[in-house]
């Protein structure tokens, strides 16, 4: 099922049988330098699809495949994940695409898309994204579609950069 649609990108509810493209996605180490810090084998790729797999029902949003219009191709899992953060819980956008994919905008105009989606649909009125602070890439992106450098935190056993946005008017288009 198709969640969001951009110009070159559709984002749809993952399946089961997106594990193969999930696990070439999770099993590149340059993907996952500042994901994980370092690949996944396929029974830790399994895991976390299950885990999305179980976020949608319960909370209505998830990652999902993102699915390259041109060819048809999965290149990567963007969307929405619920976080805590020093107790509080949080939506945050996330994005990861294949590096075949990177230096085209694609992450840019996923992540504006699911950010419009978390506001308008889901009525958020605060979204996130935790970036490893040596991923300029990720913080040009959350830059692009307006979050901005909140703080620093410690999650996952290391130095995350905490970037949100808030919307404070339901008229304001962030």
């Amino acid at each position: 099922m198709i969640v969001l649609e951009t110009p070159r990108l559709y984002l749809r509810k993952l399946r089961w049988d997106d594990l193969d493209d999930l696990v070439a996605r999770y099993s590149d180490p340059e993907v996952m330098i500042y994901i994980s810090g370092k690949p996944y084998q396929r029974q830790e790729t399994q895991a976390h699809l299950q885990r999305y797999l179980e976020m949608e029902p319960k909370y209505g949003f998830s990652l999902w495949a993102a699915i390259y219009r041109e060819n048809g191709r999965f290149i990567g899992r963007c969307g929405l994940i619920p976080q805590e953060i020093e107790g509080v819980a949080e939506v945050e956008i996330g994005y990861m695409l294949a590096k075949a994919y990177w230096g085209k905008g694609l992450a840019t105009e996923a992540a504006l898309a699911i950010r419009n989606y978390g506001f308008h649909k889901l009525g958020c009125s605060r979204l996130i994204s935790l970036i490893d602070p040596q991923n300029q890439a990720s913080m040009r992106v959350a830059a692009k579609i307006g979050l901005r450098y909140e703080k620093e935190i410690y999650k996952w056993q290391r130095r995350i950069f905490l970037f949100a946005v808030q919307v404070t008017n339901r008229k304001e288009n962030p």
